[in-house]
């Protein structure tokens, strides 16, 4: 049985302890925040422990804060000999500081509050600073997941970076794509068909050679006429970035 403790209280924090929850071979001890009042809709079972306050059966303490919180919440658990692991994708294990044992648990997908999230499909990336405790770093991340990887922190923030253009830089995209919509008065479910064959169809193919569009077909009429429509300068300034990018793609 690995014993856990989980610190943090945002969307990660909360479909973590979720997982945890269901996990075999897992039991998640208590749950700590900087704000107890965070954790309300939080699962009740679970103990409350105050930040700092060590749970002496512990075996690993899940730190899913912030980057910024990082060291700050580790050295509170100064001198505890369990394993302390972070979350973060861009972070490396040097964020926890001086603690003895150490390693990261790096969950690959993006969490909101409100949707459903099953932990069984998400890639989960582990890492540690002592060989002796890969065995139970990667047996919770087993627990949790049925893709779990073993990546070196120059590979784990590749894959960070990666996951930044595939998700937060497409939903602006699909965010200036509601605007201009709504600038036009035009419904926003109009692009609902869209969306969802763009994203289903690099299931099939590369991302390569899904691309379609005016810039891949070189159509600079069209994108003339575009840039047209758009009333801000930054807004032109950013097609034409994107559409130089897809132009020289395929060059």
């Amino acid at each position: 049985m690995i014993r856990v403790v989980l610190i943090g209280s945002g969307n990660l924090a909360y479909h973590l302890h979720k997982a945890l929850l269901k996990a075999e071979g897992v039991a998640l001890l208590a749950m700590s925040s900087r704000r107890a009042e965070s954790l309300v809709d939080f699962e009740a079972v679970v103990p409350r422990l105050p930040l700092g306050a060590p749970h002496k059966e512990a075996d690993l303490y899940i730190l899913a804060v912030s980057d910024q919180a990082i060291a700050s919440v580790v050295e509170l658990y100064q001198g505890e000999d369990a394993l302390f692991v972070h979350t973060s994708g861009a972070m490396g294990i040097s964020a926890l500081g001086s603690v003895q044992r150490k390693g990261v648990l790096y969950p690959l997908q993006t969490f909101s509050r409100d949707r459903e999230i099953s932990f069984e499909t998400i890639p989960i990336c582990v890492e540690v600073a002592l060989y002796p405790d890969t065995a139970l770093l990667t047996d919770l991340a087993r627990a949790l997941s049925k893709e779990v990887y073993e990546l070196s922190e120059e590979e784990r923030r590749s894959l960070h970076l990666a996951a930044v253009y595939v998700n937060n830089f497409s939903n602006h995209m699909l965010y200036l794509g509601e605007m201009l919509c709504k600038r036009a008065g035009l419904p926003e479910k109009l692009l609902h068909p869209l969306i969802g064959e763009t994203f289903a169809k690099v299931k099939d193919l590369s991302a390569y050679e899904a691309q379609t569009g005016p810039a891949r077909r070189k159509d600079l009429q069209t994108q003339k006429a575009h840039l047209q429509l758009l009333e801000k300068a930054f807004e032109k300034e950013l097609y034409t970035m994107i559409s130089e990018s897809i132009r020289r793609t395929y060059e």
